[in-house]
Formats: C-alpha cells, structure tokens, sequence
C-alpha cells in the first residue's frame, strides 16, 4: 500500500525561528541568576547541547533540552530542582509560540488526505515534544501514524525508524515516499529500506529535491505516477 512519511523539524515548518526564540527566552531567564554575557551563554548552550549527544548517542535523549538545562545548571553551579524545568519551559513556549509552517503545507496536506493517501510522521527527539508541535501547527489529526526516535531506541538513518513507521501504516517500502530536510538522515535512511525519497529544502546532485511545497507538490505527483506505471 502506498504512503506518504514526512519528517517534521525543518521541514513542515522553519526550525532555526523557533530555536532561536527558545534560546533568547533561556537567556533572558538565566539574566535574573547570573552574569553571562550574550556571547559565554551561547558557547555554554553550545558545550551542553554536544555534552548531552555525546552521553546519550544515538537516542533521543541527545535531543532533550531538560538534560541540556540540567547540565547547564551544574556547570553555572545554580540549583538545578530550581532551575531545570523553569528554563526547560522557557525554552519550549517560545519555541513553539515562533512557529510557523512553511507556505503551502496546509493545502498541499490538505490534499494527500483528501486523495486518502495514508500520512505518517518519522522524527527523530521525544513523542511529547512532538505532538506538542503539531498540536501547535494546527496539524492534529491530519497524521495517521507517528513514529519517534524514543519510542523506535534508535535515531535517523536507522533502517528501524523507517520500518517502524512503514509496519503501523501498513505500507510496503517500494510503494511510499519519505519526504525530509536532512540527506543523511531523511533521504539515506528512507533510501536504504527501499522507499523512495524527496530531499526539501534544498538541491543535492543525483536526488529528488524540492524547494518549496510548490514544487514538492509537483516533484511527489510527478514521482507517484511514475511509482505507478
């Protein structure tokens, strides 16, 4: 059966808006404790975000902005059962009050469901934060299916992630297509298990790439009558 698998962050809507309101947000909180300027906050962000990938590799976990938080308390020696979830939330509610979804998506999601052509999500980072993000997006209920790096184990290019996702559609991998932002991730991973895929958001040689929801509505029509012959 066909399907279509879209990944989420950057690629149904813009992520660095987003991410750069949350990390204002912890800085501006983090102003009220200690003295850091603009500059040592966002090294310190930087040295956390990579401590936290390094101690939980290939999980979800790596993604967790509360263990980014907790190991930057640690570090500003500030009292982290103070400080974690006020910082954790800080972070999130900016975030998710900055998104947008990139032009074109509605409709062009819109459509996929009126054609009844099953959706599924498959993102790497946690299930809460996740749906917390479509809820935010407006896009409850248009997947059938979701797929997260912590529920799967593992991360993107894993072959599980596409497989798990593929199994809860009810899809076989010839007959779907995964669209996503990241070529390694997105398009390697779908690419691996026998799914067709269209890198958005940019060009690489010798990939289906897309731009724009435009021309993802052209390419994947395009590809699906193809697929169908």
């Amino acid at each position: 059966m066909l399907a279509i698998v879209f990944d989420l962050d950057n690629t149904l809507y813009p992520y660095a808006p987003s991410d750069a309101a949350g990390r204002t947000s912890v800085y501006k909180y983090l102003q009220n404790f200690t003295a850091l300027s603009a500059e040592e906050f966002s090294n310190l962000y930087i040295e956390c975000d990579q401590y936290t990938k390094q101690m939980h590799p290939k999980t979800a976990a790596g993604h967790n902005r509360l263990l980014f938080y907790h190991r930057m308390c640690e570090v500003l020696n500030l009292p982290t059962d103070v400080h974690d979830l006020p910082m954790y939330n800080a972070y999130w509610d900016a975030y998710l009050n900055a998104m947008r979804l990139f032009p074109g998506a509605v409709e062009f999601l819109q459509e996929l469901k009126a054609k009844q052509i099953p959706l599924g999500i498959c993102s790497d980072l946690t299930l809460h934060i996740q749906l917390r993000k479509l809820q935010k997006l407006g896009l409850v209920g248009v997947f059938d299916k979701i797929v997260t790096s912590e529920e799967c184990g593992e991360e993107k290019p894993s072959a599980k992630m596409f497989r798990d996702i593929l199994q809860k559609l009810g899809a076989s991998a010839e007959n779907s297509v995964m669209i996503g932002d990241n070529y390694k991730r997105d398009i390697v991973g779908a690419l691996q298990v026998g799914m067709q895929a269209i890198l958005f958001g940019e060009s690489r040689e010798g990939v289906l790439c897309a731009q724009n929801f435009h021309e993802l509505r052209t390419k994947l029509f395009a590809l699906l009558q193809k697929m169908s012959v």
